[in-house]
């Protein structure tokens, strides 16, 4: 799937979709989960979770907003907003990830899905969350489950399915005159 730009953080910077973000690169998290499928017994208290697979990852990056002297940190907030919530019509926009962090762990794509801000009465510092989804297309997924499913059957050295074809039964009435009478003389025999 074509992206809408890049993300790429490094050396204190972030880029996003070739646009230089302002502030200072804090740091950055990147969670992953399982998911469970949860469900409730009539005769058990509680809930009985089964493992389903993965959750698609969430990645947060922090800046810090300094006032300085080209702008102050509410400005700078403005600027990330504006390409948080660039066209309100549209789609959010998928982006294509270079970072070494994101690589070790599998992560090609993103969605900008959250901005989350933060102030404190001490200083003229803003701290901004920027938060990101791991984006992966549902054909993306259909082929790894398709490919995982040829990989088990490979690995377990399946045969090729074979369509049984049932033998006709002794036991069995036609009961194409009458059904009725067919039924019982059958159970006279």
């Amino acid at each position: 799937m074509a992206s809408d730009g890049f993300l790429k953080w490094e050396d204190g910077e972030v880029r996003l979709g070739g646009e230089l973000l302002p502030g200072v690169f804090v740091d950055q998290s990147i969670r992953g989960a399982v998911r469970f499928d949860e469900s409730k017994k009539d005769s058990q208290s509680g809930h009985h979770k089964t493992p389903l697979g993965f959750e698609d990852a969430d990645i947060v990056i922090t800046l810090d907003l300094l006032t300085d002297d080209t702008s102050d940190c509410y400005k700078k907030l403005a600027a990330i907003n504006k390409v948080f919530r660039e066209d309100r019509k549209a789609n959010p926009k998928v982006y294509a990830v270079q970072n070494r962090h994101c690589a070790a762990r599998g992560i090609r794509d993103v969605v900008f899905c959250a901005l989350d801000s933060f102030e404190s009465s001490d200083d003229d510092v803003i701290s901004a969350a920027l938060s990101f989804k791991e984006h992966l297309p549902p054909v993306i997924r259909r082929e790894k489950q398709a490919t995982a499913t040829k990989v088990a059957g490979a690995k377990q050295g399946a045969a090729p399915k074979i369509k049984a074809t049932p033998a006709a039964s002794p036991t069995v009435v036609s009961d194409s005159d009458n059904p009725f009478m067919a039924g019982f003389n059958a159970g006279a025999n």
